[in-house]
């Protein structure tokens, strides 16, 4: 049994509780569960130690998968004279993270909430959003656009509460809007799970645009106590095995990111079991097609 999947382990298995592994330790335990690559929480683009750091890990690990979770702003009206310097620090971390690993990509999210303050998850973000926010932001993917084409990476615009892409909605009206060609829709499970405007599976993968999704986030959560509460990858509310079903059968191939924040305790155990789990759904639908929830005729072809 094999995935048709990349599998990208995330930097945040790897952070609080009082600790902090080396990046040696975390890329080493990634290749050590089979890993396909790693995903860094954003390295600025002045930090040429960190940088130096990461190319010697990714070195010493053999991995040729690298991606970067960057969180841009500038769309926001008191953040929007700052949207020229998020474009030239894009420019100067693709330009890094190009030389980073043969396979590179930018995991895109824009932070700016162009709404007074906090709420529920779907009277913010987006639902504020005006006219001169969406072209803010479209000119920032726009500019990320071209800068990726330019060194051959690929790319993706995330989704996350409270944020102006919230949404697989929103993202996919910035993309539109951007004309982008190599930045295509991302979603994150948890985030998608929480907002009460993204559409449930699997009609939010059949959004107009989405037939260009290009990286998913796996992430499971409980919405209590608030805002949520992030729960290792087999517990929480929301059914993985679902969304993988459904992602398979629209012949989905980009990579599954293993993401993880504040369960603390052994960081191999919990990327561990991460591993398994997605390993576990895969054999489970190919020993008995009946429990693929998403089961079609064609779907042994997907493999």
């Amino acid at each position: 049994m094999s995935l048709p999947n990349p599998l990208i382990l995330f930097d945040a298995h790897f952070n609080g509780h009082r600790r902090h592994y080396p990046f040696k330790t975390r890329l080493a335990i990634a290749t050590d569960l089979g890993y396909d690559g790693y995903e860094w929480v954003t390295i600025e683009p002045d930090d040429g130690a960190l940088w130096q750091a990461a190319q010697d890990a990714m070195d010493a690990s053999g991995l040729r998968r690298a991606g970067m979770y960057v969180v841009a702003k500038g769309v926001a009206d008191d953040e929007a004279e700052e949207l020229d310097a998020q474009i030239e620090r894009l420019r100067r971390i693709i330009e890094r993270l190009a030389k980073l690993a043969p396979h590179a990509y930018l995991n895109l999210t824009i932070g700016s909430n162009p709404s007074a303050g906090g709420g529920a998850f779907h009277e913010t973000g987006s639902a504020h959003a005006e006219e001169r926010h969406w072209q803010r932001a479209a000119r920032l993917v726009r500019a990320a656009d071209a800068m990726l084409a330019e060194h051959g990476m690929a790319g993706n615009l995330y989704n996350h509460v409270w944020f102006l892409t919230d949404t697989p909605q929103a993202e996919l009206r910035v993309l539109s809007e951007a004309g982008a060609k190599v930045v295509c829709p991302g979603l994150a499970t948890k985030h998608s799970h929480l907002h009460r405007g993204a559409p449930d599976l699997p009609h939010l993968l059949e959004l107009p645009g989405m037939e260009r999704l290009g990286y998913v986030a796996l992430l499971n959560v409980l919405p209590a106590p608030a805002p949520f509460r992030t729960v290792p990858i087999d517990e929480g509310q929301i059914d993985i095995a679902g969304w993988l079903a459904h992602l398979w059968a629209r012949h989905y191939r980009g990579p599954l990111v293993m993401q993880a924040y504040d369960l603390g305790g052994d960081s191999y155990a919990t990327a561990r079991r991460c591993r398994d789990y997605v390993q576990e759904i895969r054999a489970r639908f190919e020993r008995n097609p009946a429990l693929n929830p998403a089961v079609e005729p064609s779907w042994r072809e997907i493999s």
